[in-house]
């Protein structure tokens, strides 16, 4: 039965590593994509009588509205802060470095809530994504970052990537 009060509109707070982003510009979006191995027989040529899961992959866009070194780092995540005070972000690493060193917990909680009942968790979220840095007259300088989930094998089968729900439970 179809119930109006399921119907909820809202903006999230983005916590990277227990950390606050801040404010978010242009809604944040995330997306779940499985990935299959269609099996097919002679006798029915290429239709598709089973379908295999392969992969999925969950990623979320976010387009943080703070422009802080510290948000840039979150960006650019295998460069390194510097100078007095941390005061730049140097960028150039060596090839090969691990995505995993730098995967943290990501936690989307829609700000209306009184609860924690939506909100959604990537248990090992990194930046892997191009960072472009718009300088314009009629808008605001936002750092958008694509998160990715790395598979956290120290999780169960179903729960490998992440969840949707209340994440102090």
């Amino acid at each position: 039965m179809s119930d109006i009060t399921n119907v909820e509109l809202g903006v999230c707070s983005v916590s990277f590593n227990g950390v606050d982003l801040g404010h978010t510009k242009g809604g944040v979006e995330v997306s779940y994509e499985p990935s299959f191995k269609d099996v097919s027989v002679d006798k029915y040529g290429e239709t598709a009588v089973e379908k295999y899961l392969i992969g999925e992959k969950l990623s979320a866009k976010i387009p943080l509205a703070e422009y802080t070194l510290a948000n840039l780092k979150v960006g650019m995540p295998f460069g390194s802060k510097a100078g007095a005070a941390d005061a730049r972000l140097t960028i150039g690493a060596n090839a090969g470095k691990v995505g995993s060193t730098e995967a943290k917990e990501l936690v989307l909680h829609p700000i209306s809530e009184g609860t924690r009942r939506h909100d959604i968790v990537i248990h090992k979220a990194v930046v892997a994504s191009t960072v472009a840095l718009k300088h314009m007259i009629d808008e605001e300088k936002i750092i958008e970052v694509t998160f990715e989930a790395l598979l956290d094998e120290s999780k169960s089968d179903g729960n490998y990537l992440g969840f949707i729900g209340d994440s102090t439970a």
